[in-house]
């Protein structure tokens, strides 16, 4: 999906009133060609609802409820040249809710040696932003700002950060997490206020039964089994039959209660003794469908984590690794990461087989030994996410590494070994002072300044852990 974003373009009528704009100026065609190259810039990322330059309230008013009826996810709002307060609020008023993207497009690289007066109005948006900004900011409007050149690059990437913000944003107003079947006790840090996160974000906490799981997973037939068996053919398999097609049941069985309820996310707590004692396993065998369906898994009950993995894959468009710090190297200064679970093989190594191992933290407890899927992680650049709820809001804390290539390092765990610049002591300083959990979500590719604008628009609290 790319943003819906509505674009309002805003000239002063009062210029065109006194003939400033008049049919002998070239003022009015400049601007029209600013705004027409703007708007092309703009489609190569956003699905845009664009209705002309705005020059009275009337025609505010107007292209203001077309935008509106478009169900836009923001708005961007950019006074080509100063404006008057009373056209802005007619168009707002048409607009209530919407996050706003305040931009300032200079029109100039370089002023000329001597300015004429057309070519000064044609630059005085940046009149209109400024004043626009204080009404914006008394009036309670959530808005952000960008500026700069109207033909760079770089003014347009960060832009289209904004405007993915947007969409993640209203995204997750209507999200559902589900919990498998209640939270994890071991694990105080994982625990949400569930009414809190939905007054705040709009997501909902939905619980779910075991027993609709395991009913799911009895009544698969074995040419449902045989069927999911096609997606393994490239897939390395070290379990017994028997383990597999029981695995596989559970992986069928998820499938339908995600789409039964309609979930966006699932934190399965599956260090709690009902859980094995009802399933006879963990379920953590892959199930390709889900992907195709871009629902997110995590363990352990932890519904700030499965959020910030549904964010994160919604605003990079990236598979999320579910993982933790689990040891350290200090001579690389590197950070082992990994989970025991449920994984997506997207993300594995290309040179190294995935594999479907039995589950090594339950191979013993009696039941089934399990069907996991297993790999290491490609190796190149990665960004590491920490969310915790802290009483009133989430909160990310991030890093930046590199995933090491080479040979498996971890039995058992889907994992990594991420290279960081930071000493590792300072890290754990830093980290262990603010107060995180140990779960940490990876996403291929360096997204920490991006992940911070995303958090500004989403009223999240945000660190960066640098070097």
């Amino acid at each position: 999906m790319i943003p819906r974003i509505g674009i309002l373009f805003l000239t002063s009528g009062w210029f065109r009133q006194v003939g400033l704009q008049s049919s002998s100026s070239s003022l009015s065609e400049m601007v029209e060609e600013i705004a027409t190259e703007i708007i092309t810039k703009l489609k190569v990322f956003a699905d845009i609802e664009y209705h002309g330059i705005i020059f009275s309230e009337e025609q505010a008013g107007r292209d203001a409820g077309l935008i509106g009826g478009a169900e836009v996810d923001g708005l961007i709002l950019a006074p080509l040249m100063w404006c008057e307060d009373q056209i802005l609020v007619a168009a707002l008023q048409h607009l209530q809710n919407l996050p706003i993207l305040l931009c300032t497009f200079m029109p100039d690289k370089k002023l000329p040696d001597f300015l004429s007066f057309d070519e000064m109005l044609k630059g005085s948006g940046s009149v209109g932003t400024l004043q626009m900004s204080g009404y914006l900011k008394r009036a309670g409007y959530l808005y952000r700002s960008v500026s700069g050149y109207y033909k760079d690059k770089q003014v347009y990437d960060e832009i289209e950060t904004h405007c993915k913000s947007f969409l993640v944003r209203k995204k997750l107003s209507t999200a559902i997490c589900g919990v498998l079947p209640y939270h994890c006790d071991q694990m105080l840090v994982t625990h949400v206020n569930d009414e809190v996160l939905n007054a705040r974000y709009g997501i909902r906490i939905k619980y779910l039964q075991l027993k609709q799981v395991k009913v799911l997973a009895q009544s698969m037939t074995m040419d449902d089994i045989n069927d999911f068996k096609r997606y393994l053919s490239k897939v390395k398999i070290e379990v017994s039959d028997e383990n597999l097609n029981e695995g596989v049941r559970y992986a069928l069985a998820l499938e339908q209660i995600v789409a039964s309820e309609n979930l966006d996310i699932l934190a399965i707590n599956d260090v709690c003794d009902e859980i094995h004692e009802s399933f006879g396993l963990r379920p953590c065998l892959e199930n390709p469908h889900l992907t195709v369906r871009e629902t997110v898994i995590c363990m352990e009950a932890d519904a700030s984590a499965g959020i910030a993995m549904y964010l994160i894959q919604n605003f990079t468009g990236k598979r999320p690794f579910y993982s933790e710090l689990l040891n350290a190297d200090l001579q690389n200064n590197a950070l082992l990461m990994g989970h025991a679970g449920y994984h997506n093989a997207v993300n594995a190594d290309p040179g190294i087989p995935v594999k479907i191992i039995p589950d090594i933290e339950y191979k013993n407890a009696g039941g089934f030994g399990g069907a996991c899927t297993y790999f290491k992680f490609r190796p190149g650049p990665v960004t590491a996410v920490n969310c915790i709820f802290d009483g009133d809001r989430l909160r990310f804390t991030v890093f930046e590494g590199e995933s090491m290539p080479g040979s498996e390092v971890l039995e058992g765990n889907s994992h990594l070994l991420c290279k960081i610049n930071l000493p590792i002591k300072n890290f754990y300083k830093t980290v262990l002072d603010l107060g995180v959990s140990q779960h940490w979500i990876v996403v291929p590719g360096h997204h920490a300044k991006d992940i911070g604008i995303l958090c500004d628009w989403l009223d999240m609290g945000f660190f960066r852990v640098e070097s």
